[in-house]
């Protein structure tokens, strides 16, 4: 009688229908884990869980990134030792995410130094050593687009100013991005700014000096002059001057002065005017800055008057109504800043501000900037301490005041073909230094930047905020300290005793097991095989009689 094949033979041979089920799960794993692959290639995205946000692209860098038309390459010139490395690797991997046309090469002066002598001739690299061999250089990466390089430092990439209270500033964003808008920018554009009437100076870099104002300039591909138009022997001062600046003037400009700047003005030139209340000696009398008739050509007129905010949303609570955030209207110049301000609070700041109007003739100038109808612009000081808040007089302007506003000729009246702008602010602390410095005061230079973007008709100037990363620190307490002993010399120790005795009588239980003699279990297995083997119940098959 035939018998049903075992689905494994005694040998322990897998059967044909085993094998093809375990080549069919392998084949499901790894087509699984291929599309698993694809998926992630096609969608993928990283996840910045730093507290201060160091790796997350700003608005200002993504959309250069988008429009990044021409191939860039980085080249970084630091050894993986460097403090540096890890950071900007990761921020570099963050940037060729978003835009395919930059490429990276990380060239080691240490181990490379065949690659570094040809990027050090090819750029100019400056090359030294430290006491300890270290190969150090003036460039710690090199960005690049065609004939044009920049050079950015690794004191470009890190403030370490605040280093002694545990905490820095990383600038790597801001360096790169301003590396990229360089290389691949349109050319210099010459700014000038008068000097010779008490202005604010430009190379003070105190809180209320304007070099870093300078210094943005300088990056974004203008070039700022200064020129004395005072001087005797000044002679068309402002000739082939794009945009100029008129900072905080405590002197009124002469009338050969202002008749000069219309001109230009007039063939095209563009202005950024920021002009404080000018009073006499005694400070008791306003006076005219002397640009009242350039600023009428573009229909604005500058008020002689102080404004005080008395509305208390807009008003610092200690101060006398001085010092106020106006309320940001919707221009060219402030696209960004309005939402910005009632989603995260940017606002501008002004301390000592003359009002604005428009004037009957001219073009018809937008508001920038305003106060509240809670305030009024003084424009008698005779009775005035400067210590207590004045009360509003008859004659006072009533508010709501405009303390900005823009304005544009039209290109008919430019003799370039090019109508010329002017942006108009009624106080020069928009554009001092500690409004760079101060995170709080951001508002008033975006304002200065995106005034001076729209005068120059170009893009607006890079906003990329330095990264506050404070240096990671471990704080114990004596509580905290005898919890950690415990742990280390008692619970530690203690869990791994236990587990040793467990396997060992876990071992133990086990060979005695082995040791003991067949007992009926191991009859009733052999017995049981028997039975499941047919051939063991057969009859020996009987040998052939030889006697026959």
């Amino acid at each position: 009688m035939a018998t049903e094949k075992p689905r494994r033979s005694p040998s322990g041979v897998v059967s044909r229908a085993e094998r093809f089920s375990s080549a069919a799960g392998v084949l499901a794993a790894a087509v699984l884990l291929l599309l698993v692959n694809v998926l992630s290639a096609r969608h993928y995205r990283r996840v910045d869980v730093t507290s201060s946000k160091l790796y997350t692209l700003s608005p200002a860098t993504l959309d250069t990134l988008r429009n990044l038309q021409q191939p860039i390459r980085v080249e970084m010139m630091l050894s993986p030792g460097d403090p540096l490395h890890g950071t900007l690797d990761a921020v570099l991997v963050e940037y060729r995410s978003h835009a395919p046309r930059i490429e990276i090469a990380q060239v080691d002066p240490d181990r490379h130094p065949a690659e570094f002598l040809a990027v050090q001739q090819k750029y100019g690299v400056l090359v030294g050593r430290t006491e300890d061999g270290r190969v150090v250089t003036d460039a710690a990466l090199i960005v690049a687009s065609g004939d044009k390089h920049w050079f950015v430092t690794s004191a470009d990439l890190v403030d370490l100013s605040e280093a002694a209270e545990g905490r820095s500033r990383s600038k790597v964003e801001q360096a790169l991005t301003h590396a990229i808008r360089s290389v691949i920018g349109s050319e210099r554009m010459r700014l000038c700014a008068t000097a010779g009437h008490a202005e604010f100076s430009f190379d003070d870099a105190g809180e209320r000096g304007l070099s870093q104002l300078r210094e943005r300039l300088a990056k974004n591909n203008y070039d700022l002059e200064v020129i004395d138009s005072t001087r005797p022997d000044a002679r068309e001062p402002f000739k082939d001057c794009r945009l100029l600046v008129i900072a905080g003037p405590g002197l009124p400009f002469s009338q050969q002065e202002a008749d000069e700047i219309a001109a230009r003005m007039k063939a095209g030139m563009s202005g950024l005017f920021m002009l404080n209340p000018m009073f006499d000696r005694d400070g008791k009398k306003p006076q005219p800055t002397g640009l009242e008739p350039v600023a009428k050509l573009f229909g604005v007129g500058l008020s002689d008057d102080l404004v005080f905010e008395r509305d208390d949303k807009a008003r610092l609570p200690r101060g006398v109504g001085e010092v106020f955030f106006p309320e940001l209207r919707t221009h060219a110049v402030t696209d960004g800043m309005v939402q910005a301000a009632s989603s995260a609070g940017l606002r501008v700041l002004l301390i000592g501000t003359r009002s604005l109007h428009a004037t009957l003739d001219g073009p018809r100038p937008a508001e920038l900037l305003a106060t509240s109808a809670d305030s009024f612009g003084m424009r008698s000081f005779a009775s005035w301490d400067r210590t207590s808040e004045p009360a509003r007089r008859d004659d006072d302007r009533k508010g709501p005041l405009a303390v900005g506003m823009a304005s544009e000729l039209p290109a008919s009246n430019a003799a370039s073909g090019r109508g010329a702008r002017l942006v108009v602010i009624g106080s020069a602390n928009v554009a001092f230094n500690q409004n760079w410095l101060t995170p709080t005061l951001r508002g008033n230079s975006i304002l200065v930047e995106n005034a001076v973007s729209w005068l120059a008709s170009r893009p607006p100037i890079l906003d990329v905020p330095d990264r506050q990363t404070p240096a990671a620190s471990l704080r114990i307490t004596e509580s905290s300290l005898g919890e950690i002993m415990r742990y280390v010399l008692v619970y530690m120790p203690g869990a791994a005793f236990l587990l040793g005795v467990s396997v060992f009588l876990m071992r133990r239980s086990d060979r005695k097991e082995r040791k003991a003699p067949d007992g009926p279990r191991k009859q009733d297995r052999k017995a049981s095989s028997r039975k499941k083997d047919p051939d063991a119940e057969k009859p020996d098959a009987q040998a052939p009689d030889s006697s026959k």
